[in-house]
């Protein structure tokens, strides 16, 4: 296994009042358990503040949970002090939503592709090494070698995310996080992206977690899709079960919302209690109850 979530909390202080007390919290990861095999592509779906990107930055280990552990290739990562933990994090990387933001417009793309050996300078020593490898990844997501000495504002957005998606490859990691990567843009690119992530993939032994809301995109490329709802994963099973049998009314909602374009109207808010878990279906089709 090569990740492994169990538990993951995250809560967020509510102040409010004349004094600035703390009155309640929002729960924007509560008890999140989650496994990813080496080679296989999850999605982690659902509405804008769900949890999704909390989540994410809580496995990098760029916020800390308040509960739970982390398990990455092997190795208990949840309260590993931040000197050591540049071997994990070269082997997991992101890839941001607006590749406009992503790339800082005052480097060159010499420069960018430099950033992704922040945590390993040793590994390409001289200036020939890092140069053939910045070389090689940006030819390996269709662009040409020779564009180093450009900057990120001479580029199309769909350019600019193959060239974020070559810099997050540079110390050949092990996971790719792509959080919204291809939503912001246009529906023939996101195509050429999802094709490209795939024979990615391939040559890189890599492995994929995404994060969507839009179930037309991570329906190409998961294997699995692990659906969140205020914090929780309220269904995990196979790309297929999720579109062909949906078992939370959550699920049906974003399912009708992305294929039929209909908002299905709730009789009342949906309610779990805080102590249920994923219960399994069979057939690795996981659901909680509601």
């Amino acid at each position: 296994m090569l990740l492994e979530l169990k538990n993951i909390k995250k809560y967020f202080p509510i102040k409010g009042g004349f004094l600035g007390t703390t009155g309640d919290h929002v729960k924007a990861v509560d008890g999140v358990d989650l496994a990813v095999r080496s080679g296989e592509n999850i999605s982690l779906v659902g509405e804008s503040g769900c949890g999704k990107t909390t989540l994410a930055r809580i496995i990098l280990r760029l916020m800390r949970a308040d509960a739970g552990s982390i398990v990455f290739d092997g190795k208990d990562i949840t309260d590993l002090p931040n000197r050591r933990l540049a071997g994990p994090r070269k082997n997991m990387q992101m890839v941001f939503q607006d590749p406009y933001s992503s790339l800082d417009p005052r480097f060159t793309i010499r420069r960018v592709m430099r950033e992704g050996l922040t945590l390993e300078k040793e590994q390409y020593r001289s200036e020939a090494e890092k140069q053939t490898r910045a070389c090689e990844l940006l030819e390996s997501v269709q662009l040409s070698g020779d564009i180093l000495n450009r900057y990120p504002h001479e580029f199309s957005g769909g350019e600019r995310q193959r060239i974020a998606i070559a810099r997050a490859l540079m110390l050949n990691p092990k996971l790719l996080i792509l959080d919204e990567a291809v939503s912001s843009l246009d529906v023939i690119i996101q195509k050429q992206l999802i094709d490209l992530l795939a024979g990615l993939q391939e040559k890189f032994n890599l492995t994929y977690l995404f994060i969507s809301h839009n179930l037309k995109i991570v329906k190409k490329i998961s294997h699995k899709i692990a659906v969140m709802y205020k914090g929780k994963i309220v269904e995990l099973a196979s790309t297929d079960e999720i579109f062909g049998n949906p078992l939370h009314p959550y699920t049906k909602e974003l399912l009708a919302a992305a294929i039929d374009y209909k908002a299905v109207k709730r009789d009342g808010e949906i309610k779990m209690d805080p102590a249920v878990r994923l219960f399994d279906q069979g057939g690795g089709h996981f659901v909680m109850e509601h």
